[in-house]
């Protein structure tokens, strides 16, 4: 029988490792930068708030990345969430906040030291939002040393700092960020918005070549609604180096060329994460591409990777400074130089301060979006030439641009509202087409 002081002090301990790891909800309400984030859940998502608490530490523990007050100041100039959170779309908003929630524990010390990214799966599963196996992913990366900073990213090149980590609570951890997790785009909408700083990157040439037969639009409709994609698009002057080339090639060898960019993963996208040296992957054209990694960066077949993991709402997009063929899938990469020569035929210098945008082919068949956020909101769209495109979610239309000499007027319509519908096809994804 345990004496009355040894009942007392295992009492005591008891207590006090009770308190030791605090709710959920206390973390909220004790913690001054997050009184924003405990308004939104405890009045407008108790729910949400319900299911966090639910969670154990032990034995199905999840990770929150917690947006602060001055994330919460800056939503107003944050796309794709502003809007939603403007119109108190309850709907939406709950959608945006099971982004940010992560199965599992992942503390800073699980992330890699070496700074390269890993992608973790997010409670973001709604087929309004997302077409990734497993959830909608998030990057997760240490930056800087003494002592590293933690950093997630997410839709449009969104950084989200984490300025105060590894905040332990009865469901597992949560870290404050300085900005919102911004959900994945569709790939139209990413390609539009890309780089447009520096345009011999950007990668409007290669989009607008899936829009650039308006009577063949199979390709751009798949890129637009199939699940884990991942793209090897080549750069605006990769495009304009091959140009003469792709000028005369027949409309379907063109689209053969495109799905060779294109890989269908089975188990997802292809991140930076998954690469390996002599991986091959099968291409939407049939035959395979291999990465390389050699000299210190990655590359398919001999382009190089320049800019990697851009997250969309279907898989992920790279960038890539070469046009792929597969009839020259055996050239091997020159590490000792960064910008590798094109494999198709050229008559141009390879050099960046001779680009010239205008040059670039396909530009003029790219599709304009534009965008709001509605309840009924679903991320996959695009349209085309000669017609208007419609889907659900997204409530966006536009004019497009002119596609050459037949002018022919081209958009992609991302939203049902207001829209005639009168064609649906490809599942659930939701295309329409408006007459």
């Amino acid at each position: 029988m345990f004496s009355p002081r040894l009942t007392t002090a295992l009492l005591l301990s008891a207590s006090t490792l009770a308190r030791a790891t605090p709710s959920l909800s206390d973390v909220l309400s004790t913690t001054a930068n997050l009184s924003s984030l405990n308004a939104l859940l405890t009045a407008q998502l108790p729910d949400l708030l319900k299911t966090l608490e639910g969670y154990d530490s032990n034995t199905n523990p999840v990770t929150l990345i917690a947006p602060s007050n001055d994330a919460f100041l800056r939503l107003p100039d944050t796309p794709v969430l502003g809007p939603a959170f403007s119109d108190n779309d309850t709907v939406q908003i709950n959608n945006f906040m099971l982004y940010h929630v992560v199965p599992g524990l992942h503390p800073s010390t699980s992330l890699n030291k070496d700074g390269s990214f890993q992608f973790l799966d997010t409670m973001l599963t709604s087929n309004n939002w997302t077409n990734v196996t497993g959830g909608q992913r998030v990057g997760a990366v240490l930056q800087g040393d003494a002592p590293p900073i933690v950093v997630f990213t997410s839709g449009l090149s969104t950084r989200s700092v984490v300025t105060n980590q590894d905040i332990e609570f009865t469901g597992g951890i949560l870290h404050i960020v300085d900005a919102f997790a911004v959900p994945p785009m569709p790939y139209v909408y990413n390609a539009d918005q890309y780089d447009l700083a520096y345009p011999q990157d950007a990668v409007l040439s290669f989009t607008g070549a899936l829009y650039s037969q308006p009577s063949n639009l199979s390709l751009a409709t798949i890129v637009n609604t199939t699940s884990d994609l991942t793209f090897f698009v080549p750069s605006n002057i990769a495009m304009e180096l091959a140009s003469e080339f792709l000028a005369f090639i027949p409309p379907t060898a063109l689209q053969e060329l495109l799905s060779y960019h294109i890989v269908h993963g089975a188990v997802g996208p292809l991140y930076s994460s998954n690469f390996t040296n002599g991986t091959q992957a099968t291409t939407l054209q049939g035959t395979s591409i291999t990465l390389f990694f050699t000299g210190g960066g990655y590359f398919v077949n001999s382009a190089r990777i320049i800019a990697s993991d851009i997250l969309l709402a279907n898989g992920v997009m790279h960038v890539i400074d070469n046009v792929l063929t597969p009839d020259k899938d055996s050239v091997q990469p020159n590490a000792t130089t960064y910008t590798q020569l094109p494999v198709l035929p050229t008559t141009m210098v390879v050099a960046g301060d001779m680009f010239n945008s205008s040059a670039a082919p396909f530009t003029t068949f790219m599709p304009n979006i534009v965008s709001t956020v509605t309840s009924t909101s679903s991320v996959f769209a695009t349209g085309g030439s000669g017609a208007t495109g419609t889907t659900t979610g997204l409530s966006a239309t536009s004019t497009g641009k002119k596609s050459g000499a037949d002018g022919l007027k081209q958009a992609a319509h991302v939203g049902v509202v207001g829209s005639v519908c009168v064609l649906a096809f490809l599942l659930g994804a939701g295309w329409f087409w408006t007459l």
